[in-house]
């Protein structure tokens, strides 16, 4: 299924509605048991999922697990480090926030649909990173907005093809999706992207296996997601280090971007690169 821009924003409204009120998967066994896969509360024919997967392994009272020292900034991590969800018979780990102990969080942008130029200039001026899971279907009329992005820092993530509900599709067809925009992100930004987000954040064991054969190191969901500059909390009433952050390109991305940054900022945290946080073996 193709969303529409218009439908894509009420799907992101949806999901929005969703993570504030709590709703997480449900994964069976014990708390140190659990999976940071996203698990679709719907079959295939329902839809985008309704659910918000947890992220690192929780501890026995629901809380994350313990934090290991951050990386000082500009420098890659070797290793995974303590607390980040490690792959698992060979599959790519799904990651939901990135254990840090500062006041850090990690902006991510989806889709690609929308295209302001006056964004380009505020993430230039104010050296703000991010990283984009970019649809070639929302940017392929213009590969070289995204390359202006690229060139203030911006990584560049792996969205699909098209956009599609990954589990209603066969592992061949994920394949396609996944390992198609990564050729094409090759050609027109210079390296092969690592990093992917599953459309809806809707994955399947097949999901997995056609990531890690696409060269995919790691599998991002997210902690908050953000809609018309409001961020809406997972965890109840603010940000936590290391928390991922949805955005999606909007009509009004400059001023709804400078809004999430405004509440950012109240809070004390501020954007980090994710380079910087990651083991260095996910760009390689």
């Amino acid at each position: 299924m193709v969303l529409r821009p218009q439908l894509r924003t009420l799907a992101a409204a949806a999901v929005a509605v969703l993570t504030a009120g709590g709703v997480a998967a449900c994964h069976s066994g014990s708390p140190h048991e659990r999976t940071a896969a996203p698990v679709a509360s719907r079959g295939p024919g329902g839809g985008a999922p309704n659910e918000t997967p947890t992220g690192n392994p929780t501890s026995a009272s629901g809380s994350p697990s313990a934090s290991p020292s951050p990386t000082p900034s500009g420098s890659t991590p070797s290793g995974t480090p303590s607390g980040l969800p490690r792959s698992r018979h060979g599959l790519p780990p799904v990651i939901s926030n990135i254990p840090v102990q500062d006041k850090v969080v990690f902006i991510t942008i989806d889709d690609g649909w929308e295209k302001d130029a006056d964004f380009v200039q505020l993430i230039r001026d104010r050296q703000i990173p991010v990283t984009l899971f970019l649809a070639n279907m929302a940017i392929k009329k213009n590969y070289g907005y995204f390359r202006e992005l690229q060139q203030t820092g911006a990584l560049i993530g792996d969205h699909t093809m098209t956009h599609p509900y990954m589990p209603r599709l066969s592992y061949s067809r994920q394949k396609q999706e996944i390992c198609d925009a990564a050729d094409i992100y090759t050609t027109q930004y210079g390296a092969r992207p690592t990093l992917f987000r599953a459309p809806y954040g809707s994955t399947d064991n097949d999901t997995l296996r056609a990531a890690r054969d696409c060269g995919m190191k790691a599998i991002f969901f997210w902690r908050e997601v953000v809609s018309n500059g409001q961020i809406a909390y997972q965890r109840p009433g603010r940000l936590h280090p290391g928390d991922i952050l949805l955005v999606h390109f909007n009509p009004n991305m400059t001023a709804d971007f400078k809004k999430m940054l405004r509440t950012i900022q109240k809070q004390g945290f501020r954007p980090a690169p994710m380079r910087d946080h990651l083991p260095a073996e996910f760009f390689q």
